[in-house]
């Protein structure tokens, strides 16, 4: 409301009222996902409301108001920047408009006749006075044409002993009111030229001020659709004071290039999905919480999945063949073919011997349509077709695959991720493009599972870089600009092993697992961090995983790690194996 009140073209209370409606016509309509047709808003005036909404229809803005509401708050803002600019510029043409045009004394003097001739008698002056007051009848003599003028001059001249005087003295009355026709109509000409020019002004106006918005946001829009792709829940990377529209902000990063075309890579990389998955202890079991949802599937890690060989509880309903968890309804079918009896009474001579219980007789019958209820109950029944109680658990230890979907399971906190990435100048290529994916699935992977993951990148002594990799608008800044950074320098294993060592030591780091990203191209490890490595193993349970970007097993490596992996899916990163 305090914008609103703000802008230049909000004068008042009824004013600002109707632009309180439009306004909100304009966010009711966007959190649709739709614009608001333009008979529906009076505001923005035209042609700012026209071209905006075209502009908003070019970056597709409403698909994304309707899913994020910060999104909306943003825009809105972003409108009412935009109208106070075009509002001052429309006070500043109107002011400059009324500057040139001439003050109403000087409009109202544009006879000609009557500033050339000068009459000397005062009989003369007498009769110009009365045509002076005459003239204060401007809107009688604007009626009067020139036809009425000449008939006058006529019925004058056959008057006798006036006809040289009042001859002319209408000649001089005739000759002022053509003056004063030819100047106003010289006043409506210039009225037009000034209107027009002011409406080509706003024209010019409306069109700069939209179109370095589209301009500016188009990056912007295109970014946060990468994003979408990229990550689950864009909720609070759109959080903070920075918003998602800042020219110079996360969004205008030269690295949403790389992370796209790296999302796109990972799509094929299975084995780097599954490696971070791998990765963290503490799984299993636990308390109930939102998290990823997992199914059965073979050649998988283990995980938790549910399964109707655990039946502890029930779900819902379900199709099955079993008689024993089948719907009351599917029972009624049954029943409905069985046949029924019904007593009847026994001959007479049964009764004359005074055998009672002979004399009543039992005989089978059938309803109407038992025989179709019985055979379409067997039918459904061999089908697995009864509609039944889904009776199921959850199973520990089960290989399993994510879905990307989340629900509610019984899923225990995993353990948080150290990444350890090797950014030596023999990693370029390639072996660049496959850490720099690790590191964005990663990130990915700790938030879609919720917990944390750090990055240690290094390269020569003391050259190592410690990025937080979490799903927030700094940390994302840090990736970006780490993606869009070449790898080059030397390489040295034991200071990024021993901060990695040094943070296992805090209580929410202690369940962590470290990874190592590296060609192998590595010095032996000192004696004494192999032994602090082992130390933590044994304490902690520590496990340190390798991934080998290269055909070739190293000695180094193979001691550092509790598990070593060798990438092998070359081709998806547009590359052949012999090469490396």
């Amino acid at each position: 409301m305090n914008s609103l009140m703000e802008l230049p073209g909000t004068t008042g209370i009824v004013e600002l009222r109707s632009r309180a409606e439009a306004l909100t016509t304009w966010k009711l309509s966007l959190q649709k996902g739709v614009l608001p047709q333009p008979e529906e808003v009076e505001w923005p005036m035209e042609p700012f409301k026209t071209k905006f909404m075209h502009a908003l229809r070019n970056l597709e803005m409403a698909r994304f108001t309707r899913r994020y509401p910060v999104v909306l708050e943003t825009l809105m803002k972003q409108m009412l920047s935009l109208v106070h600019d075009f509002e001052l510029q429309l006070l500043e043409a109107q002011a400059q408009q009324q500057q040139k045009r001439p003050p109403p004394q000087q409009q109202a003097q544009q006879s000609p006749q009557g500033q050339q001739q000068q009459q000397p008698q005062q009989g003369e002056a007498g009769e110009q006075g009365q045509d002076g007051d005459q003239g204060g009848e401007a809107q009688q003599e604007q009626e009067m044409t020139q036809e009425m003028l000449e008939q006058a001059i006529k019925d004058s001249m056959n008057q006798q002993g006036q006809q040289g005087t009042q001859g002319k003295q209408i000649q001089i009355s005739l000759e002022q009111m053509e003056g004063k026709q030819a100047g106003q109509a010289g006043n409506d000409t210039a009225d037009e030229e000034a209107t027009e020019a002011l409406a080509r002004k706003l024209e010019e106006a409306a069109e700069q001020i939209v179109s370095d918005f589209e301009k500016g946001m188009a990056e912007v829009m295109d970014n946060l659709e990468k994003a979408q792709l990229a990550f689950d829940d864009l909720s609070e990377l759109l959080e903070g004071q920075e918003g998602y529209a800042l020219s110079q902000g996360t969004w205008q990063r030269d690295g949403w290039r790389e992370l796209d075309d790296l999302r796109r890579k990972l799509e094929n990389l299975k084995e780097l999905r599954e490696l971070v998955r791998s990765l963290g202890r503490s799984g299993g079991k636990g308390p109930l919480r939102r998290a990823p949802e997992e199914v059965d599937a073979p050649r998988y890690p283990a995980g938790v999945v549910r399964s109707p060989l655990q039946p502890e509880e029930v779900r819902g309903l379900t199709r099955s063949g079993e008689l024993s968890r089948m719907l009351p309804s599917e029972m009624a079918l049954l029943a409905h073919g069985w046949p029924r009896k019904v007593a009847t009474a026994a001959g007479n001579t049964a009764i004359a011997q005074g055998d009672v219980s002979a004399s009543i007789q039992e005989e089978e019958y059938y309803l109407p349509g038992a025989h179709a209820a019985r055979m379409l109950h067997r039918v459904r029944r061999a089908e697995r077709m009864l509609l039944s109680y889904e009776r199921c658990g959850w199973l520990d230890d089960t290989p399993s695959r994510l879905t990307g979907r989340q629900e509610i399971r019984p899923a225990a906190e995993m353990g948080p991720i150290i990444l350890c990435l090797d950014t030596s100048g023999s990693m370029r290529g390639a072996r660049e493009v496959v850490a720099k994916a690790l590191a964005l699935e990663c990130m990915r992977g700790a938030h879609r599972q919720q917990r944390p993951c750090y990055l240690y990148a290094f390269s020569g002594p003391e050259q190592v870089q410690e990025l937080e990799l979490s799903v927030d608008v700094r940390s994302l800044d840090k990736l970006l600009g780490f993606l869009s950074c070449s790898f080059m320098g030397g390489t040295d294993v034991d200071r990024p092993l021993q901060l990695s060592l040094e943070r296992l030591q805090k209580d929410e780091w202690s369940q962590a697992d470290i990874l190592m990203v590296t060609d192998g191209e590595i010095a032996p490890p000192s004696e004494a961090l192999l032994e602090a490595i082992c130390k933590a193993h044994d304490d902690l349970g520590l496990e340190v995983h390798g991934l080998l970007v290269s055909s070739q097993v190293s000695a180094s490596m193979d001691k550092l790690c509790t598990h070593l992996h060798v990438f092998k899916s070359w081709s998806a990163v547009g590359a052949e194996s012999w090469m490396y």
